[in-house]
């Protein structure tokens, strides 16, 4: 049996205009969450990606606790008719695509499940998709995600959206360029 993973041109287009308005803004990488859907022929589809608050660095993205406890409630209460997973995706602006030690440790985090999806994106759409398998035993593979049409134009309820929810950290200071939470 060969399993799918898909992504619709509304939702990828929604990743990356999130990255460009991140990396306009604060010169940082951005990070979000969507639910990953299974079709009744096995195969999976990602969607509604979105940001939460969060504060953001040209090398890291920390969401927000309590937004996050939040996300989760209000998709499993929108999804519960669904098989579902979520899957939290980020991107590496400028850097390429790959999962850097932060990024393997965050995805080890939602072992608690059977299994998990991840995604890191780059300004270029390059991507990588991991599929992570926690039980029985611990498997990762990355597999390719057919996105069905792409194209770079950030709304300005994109920009807007991140420049409300994210702060920019001072890598050197600690210090953040707006509100602190």
């Amino acid at each position: 049996m060969n399993v799918e993973f898909t992504i619709q041109d509304k939702a990828w287009n929604k990743i990356m205009n999130y990255a460009n308005a991140a990396y306009d803004t604060f010169k940082s990488e951005i990070g979000g969450m969507m639910v990953v859907i299974e079709d009744e022929h096995g195969d999976w589809e990602l969607k509604d990606p979105v940001i939460l608050k969060q504060r953001v660095s040209a090398g890291n993205t920390h969401l927000d606790q309590e937004a996050l406890a939040i996300y989760y409630t209000k998709a499993a209460m929108k999804y519960k008719k669904f098989n579902f997973r979520f899957c939290w995706w980020h991107s590496h602006h400028t850097m390429s695509a790959f999962w850097s030690g932060t990024d393997t440790n965050t995805i080890d985090e939602f072992s608690d499940g059977d299994f998990s999806f991840a995604l890191v994106i780059n300004l270029k759409e390059e991507y990588k998709f991991r599929v992570s398998v926690w039980k029985p035993i611990e498997v990762h593979e990355d597999v390719e995600l057919d996105i069905l049409t792409k194209e770079v134009n950030v709304p300005k309820k994109i920009e807007d959206e991140v420049s409300e929810l994210c702060n920019r950290e001072n890598l050197r200071t600690g210090l953040r360029n707006s509100r602190d939470y």
